[in-house]
C-alpha cells in the first residue's frame, strides 16, 4: 500500500475511534445525568417525607395534649388520622433509601423512637379517658422520646442535604472538563478528516500528472513504433533482395567454380557466404524485434502458457535431443497476451540456456510458477504495488553470467561472448525484455559465472492492464 493511502486509512481508522469515544462519553455522561436526576428526585422524596413524618409526630403530639388538657375528643382526630399514615410514610422511607446503610440504620432507630413514642401517647390517652392522674414521669418521658424523634429526624434530614450536596459537587467537578475534552477530541477530529482530504487531493493530483505523463509516453511511443515499422520495411524489402542475391551468387560460385579459385579465393569466398548467412540472422532478429513493437492493432487474448511451452519444446527438439537437455516444469498459468510474442519469449529463453550450458555437463533447465503481491516485488513501485502478478522463473545450469551484467545483457547488440564462442545477434534478450513491456511486465536476471542464470518474469494477473491500443482507445473516449 502506497503511503498517502496508508495515511488515509489510518487517519479515517483515528477518526472512527475519536467519534467511537465521543459516542461513548457522550452516553456515559447522558447516562450519569439521568442517574443523577434520579438520585436528585429521590433524595428530594426522601427530604419531603422526612418532613410529612415529623409534621405528624407534631400533629400527634398536639392531639395529645389538646385532649389531655380539655377532655374534649375533638383533639384525638389529629392523633388518629396521623397514627394511621406514620406507618405508611415510614414504610416508604425504607423503601427510598435502601441503598443507604446509614440512612437505614437510622431509620430503624427512628421506627423505634416512634413505636416508643405512640405507646407512651397511648397510654397517657388511656389514663386520661378514666380520669385517672398521669404522672409527670410519663408526660417527660413522652416530650422526651419526641424531643430524640425530632433531633434524630433533623440529623436524617441533614444527612439527605450532605447527600444531595456531594453529588451536585461531583457533578460540577466531572462536568468541569468535559467541554475541554469535547472540543479536543471533535478538533482531532477535523484535523484528522483535513489531513486525509489533503493526502487524497495530493494523491489525486499525483494521478492526474501521471495520467497527462502517460499520454504523453503514450504519444511518444507512437512516433517510435511509426519509426520502427518504417525500419522494418526497408529491412524486409531493401536489405533483404540485395542480400538473397548476394547469397544466389556466391551459391552459384561454390557449386561451379568452388574447385576452379585457389586457396585465397576459396577462403573468401567462405567468408562471404558465413557473413551473408551471418547478416541473414540479423535481419530475421530484427525483423522479429520489430514484430514485438508492432502491435497496435492487436488485443489481449487469453494465452495457456502451457500449451506455448509445448510448442516452443517442439519446435528445438533437435537442440534438446543433441544436447540432451532436460526441461522440468510445473504448472504455468493462463494469462492475457499476444500468443506470437509469449512463444518468442520462451523460445529465446530455452533457446539461451541450452546454447549456453556447459561443455559436457546436460542442461538442466526449471521453470517454477507462483503468484506474488505487488508490494512484495522489491524493484515495483507506485500503484503496480497493489497488483497481483504470476512469477515464473527460468534456472538453468549453464556457465551463467557476472552479476554486474544482469541489466547489460537485455540492451540490444550487447554481447557477452564472441561470435567465434557462440552463434548469435544479441538481441535474443531484448526480444525478451520488449515482449515482457509489451505484457505490462517485468523481466530480470540473476547469475553467477559457472553456476548458472535465473530469469524472471513478471506477468500481471488483473485483467485490467491493456494494451497501449487499448489505453489509447481509453483515453480518446
Amino acid at each position: 500500500m502506497r503511503k498517502p493511502f496508508r495515511y488515509v486509512t489510518l487517519s479515517f481508522i483515528s477518526c472512527i475511534i475519536l467519534l467511537l469515544i465521543l459516542t461513548i462519553i457522550s452516553y456515559v455522561k447522558v447516562h450519569q445525568t439521568l442517574a443523577y436526576m434520579e438520585d436528585i428526585e429521590r433524595n428530594y422524596q426522601v427530604m419531603m417525607k422526612g418532613e410529612e413524618l415529623i409534621s405528624k409526630m407534631k400533629d400527634m403530639e398536639a392531639g395529645q395534649r389538646g385532649y389531655l388538657l380539655t377532655q374534649r375528643n375533638v383533639f384525638l382526630n389529629p392523633y388518629y388520622d396521623a397514627y394511621r399514615v406514620v406507618g405508611k410514610i415510614i414504610n416508604d422511607l425504607e423503601d427510598l433509601v435502601e441503598h443507604n446503610q446509614t440512612q437505614t440504620s437510622r431509620l430503624t432507630h427512628l421506627k423505634k423512637l416512634i413505636a416508643d413514642k405512640i405507646k407512651i401517647t397511648d397510654a397517657n390517652v388511656k389514663l386520661a379517658r378514666a380520669k385517672e392522674p398521669i404522672s409527670p414521669e410519663n408526660l417527660k418521658e413522652d416530650k422526651n422520646k419526641m424531643d430524640e424523634i425530632r433531633n434524630t429526624m433533623n440529623l436524617f434530614q441533614l444527612t439527605e442535604k450532605q447527600f444531595l450536596n456531594n453529588k451536585y459537587n461531583l457533578k460540577i467537578s466531572n462536568d468541569k472538563h468535559l467541554p475541554a475534552y469535547i472540543i479536543a477530541l471533535s478538533a482531532s477530529s477535523a484535523l484528522l478528516l483535513l489531513a486525509s482530504f489533503g493526502f487524497l487531493l495530493y494523491e489525486l493530483r499525483k494521478r492526474i500528472n501521471f495520467q497527462k505523463a502517460l499520454e504523453n509516453n503514450l504519444d511518444k511511443l507512437q512516433r517510435s513504433n511509426s519509426e520502427l515499422e518504417q525500419f522494418a520495411y526497408v529491412a524486409s524489402h531493401d536489405l533483404k533482395e540485395p542480400l538473397r542475391k548476394i547469397r544466389a551468387f556466391s551459391g552459384i560460385l561454390l557449386k561451379k567454380h568452388y574447385q576452379a579459385l585457389n586457396q585465397d579465393g576459396q577462403e573468401s569466398l567462405d567468408k562471404i557466404e558465413k557473413s551473408a548467412e551471418r547478416m541473414q540472422l540479423l535481419i530475421d532478429d530484427l525483423l522479429t524485434f520489430s514484430r514485438t513493437v508492432n502491435h497496435r492493432d492487436q488485443d489481449f487474448e487469453t494465452v495457456d502458457l502451457n500449451a506455448i511451452l509445448e510448442e516452443v519444446e517442439s519446435d528445438i527438439s533437435l537442440s534438446i535431443d543433441e544436447k540432451q537437455a532436460r526441461i522440468l516444469t510445473e504448472n504455468l498459468p493462463v494469462i492475457l497476451g499476444f500468443s506470437f510474442q509469449l512463444k518468442q519469449l520462451f523460445y529465446n529463453l530455452l533457446s539461451n540456456s541450452i546454447k549456453f550450458s556447459k561443455n559436457g555437463v546436460a542442461p538442466v533447465i526449471e521453470i517454477t510458477s507462483e503468484e506474488m503481491s505487488g508490494k512484495d516485488i522489491f524493484f515495483i513501485e507506485g500503484i503496480r504495488e497493489e497488483s497481483t502478478f504470476y512469477h515464473i522463473c527460468f534456472q538453468d545450469n549453464g556457465i551463467g553470467f557476472e552479476r554486474n551484467y544482469a541489466e547489460k545483457i537485455f540492451v540490444i547488440f550487447q554481447r557477452l561472448h564472441g561470435r567465434q564462442d557462440y552463434e548469435g545477434t544479441g538481441i535474443g534478450l531484448a526480444i525478451c525484455k520488449r515482449v515482457m513491456g509489451n505484457h505490462n511486465g517485468f523481466i530480470f536476471a540473476e547469475g553467477e559465472l559457472g553456476k548458472g542464470a535465473k530469469f524472471h518474469l513478471f506477468f500481471p494477473k488483473t485483467p485490467n492492464l491493456v494494451n497501449n491500443n487499448q489505453i489509447q482507445k481509453l483515453l480518446s473516449v
